[in-house]
């Protein structure tokens, strides 16, 4: 398994824990805050019943007493809806969820109110009937008045329990909740230290990873360094036995007696002109890579320079049957630039559009205006390069398999070195079979041009 696929399925894995941790947490207080509350709200409804209850009886024996003292008729109607209130409350209290202690306690009223009620009712029949108002004193303090403190008492014990008992909840509750408190925190102790056995396990491989990547690249530093030099020496060990062969094929060239000694003496010339190019391309290479590449600039007229370019590369498009022009759309262009430097990069340019161009097609280089800058493209009419490619065609050593077309993949990461040096763009477009497009930008300068100097031979840049 890759390390990449590794990380990712165990942080994947530490953070399905930890929302799992979370979910369960906030379900379990949740649980438990909904247990608490609904024990807590039955208990303070039962109380409450319960005080009503004892508010209640109390009115009961206050509007008898009075009754049989007075023998109002509003005040016998009064004891009635206060007897009929306290039956209505009684009820509702024997219908809530009792334990069995407040059951007792509850059946203890029940009993005092039913014996107190009894009396109660015997001397307001009494007192309707026109009984002595002394004797129906007397009664109440002997029978009823004894009956109500028992009642009362009744009442008080089942409300004092009812309050103890949501006193005694509250502390459940709260030793619950610290109870789970305690659980949660282990559980997420146990979590974070999982966590961060998962991450040393990670650190230890991603510093491990990171260590051989470093030790690659440095590795690699020190291959490209290594070979860089051997470039560079190869490179310019090889120029002056490389002029030596080029002057004598020139010679052998001119003084030659036969056709034939002055098709190997050119064939001889070209290939080392082919050399001296391969040459400078690696020496340009080193030096761009290693920061030591340097330009000088002059004002150029950019309709000399791309006319200038697409002459060098005429007799190469007639002898390939390419059709190749110049197409000026904003004439009298000017830049500051590095004159063979740009003429480097167009040939780079030029000579890949003609190598990829089949026989009677186009290769066309135009430049215009675009605000304060210039762009130059080269247009071909080749096979086109796919999406996949076109990111990596200014890459080093990048080449197209293309077969029959030889390149040393150096002419277009050259040309984007040399562009950007400037402080330009470059960059191309394509679809496959339409053929590609590459553009470069420079700035605008104003000012004369300066006169056409010394051409460049042509260059057989490598392959897009």
């Amino acid at each position: 398994m890759r390390f990449e696929t590794k990380l990712k399925l165990g942080y994947a894995l530490l953070v399905a824990v930890l929302s799992i941790t979370m979910a369960f947490t906030i379900h379990r207080l949740s649980s438990v805050a909904d247990e608490q509350v609904e024990w807590l709200r039955a208990e303070e409804r039962a109380a409450t019943l319960a005080e009503r209850l004892r508010w209640n009886s109390e009115f009961v024996v206050s509007t008898g007493r009075a009754y049989l003292l007075s023998g109002d008729p509003d005040l016998y109607r009064e004891v009635e809806n206060a007897r009929a209130r306290f039956d209505d409350r009684a009820d509702l209290l024997r219908q809530e969820a009792l334990g069995s202690t407040a059951r007792q306690l509850f059946k203890e009223v029940e009993d005092a109110a039913d014996s107190f009620l009894e009396v109660q009712g015997q001397l307001v029949a009494a007192r309707r009937d026109g009984a002595d108002e002394g004797g129906l004193a007397r009664r109440f303090d002997a029978e009823l008045f004894p009956r109500s403190v028992t009642l009362d008492r009744a009442l008080r014990r089942l409300v004092d329990y009812k309050e103890a008992r949501i006193a005694e909840l509250y502390g459940r509750a709260s030793a619950d909740r610290a109870r789970l408190a305690g659980g949660l925190y282990a559980l997420l102790g146990m979590v974070m230290f999982a966590g961060a056995g998962i991450a040393w396990v990670f650190a230890r491989l991603l510093g491990r990873s990171y260590r051989q990547e470093q030790d690659a690249l440095r590795t690699a530093r020190d291959a490209v360094a290594a070979r860089d030099e051997i470039m560079g020496i190869v490179a310019h060990d090889l120029r002056s036995p490389l002029g030596a062969i080029t002057m004598r094929a020139t010679m052998l060239h001119r003084q030659a007696d036969s056709d034939d000694t002055r098709r190997q003496a050119a064939s001889i010339e070209n290939v080392a002109m082919r050399m001296e190019y391969l040459i400078k391309s690696m020496m340009d290479v080193v030096t761009m890579e290693a920061g030591r590449f340097s330009l000088i600039r002059t004002s150029l007229s950019v309709d000399d320079l791309v006319r200038e370019a697409v002459e060098l590369f005429a007799p190469l498009a007639a002898a390939k049957q390419v059709h190749i022009e110049a197409l000026i759309k904003d004439p009298g262009l000017e830049t500051h630039a590095d004159r063979e430097r740009m003429l480097q990069v167009l040939a780079n340019l030029i000579g890949n559009a003609l190598k990829f161009t089949p026989q009677g097609g186009h290769v066309i280089a135009s430049v215009e205006r675009q605000g304060d800058q210039l762009r130059i493209g080269i247009f071909d009419t080749g096979p086109g390069i796919s999406s996949q490619h076109l990111a990596h065609i200014f890459d080093r050593f990048w080449k197209h398999d293309t077969p029959g077309v030889k390149g040393t993949g150096l002419g277009l990461f050259i040309a984007k070195n040399i562009v950007e040096a400037h402080g330009g763009r470059i960059w191309a477009e394509s679809e496959p079979g339409q053929g590609a497009r590459f553009y470069f930008t420079l700035a605008l300068t104003p000012g004369p041009s300066v006169p056409a100097a010394r051409a460049m031979p042509p260059q057989s840049p490598g392959g897009e």
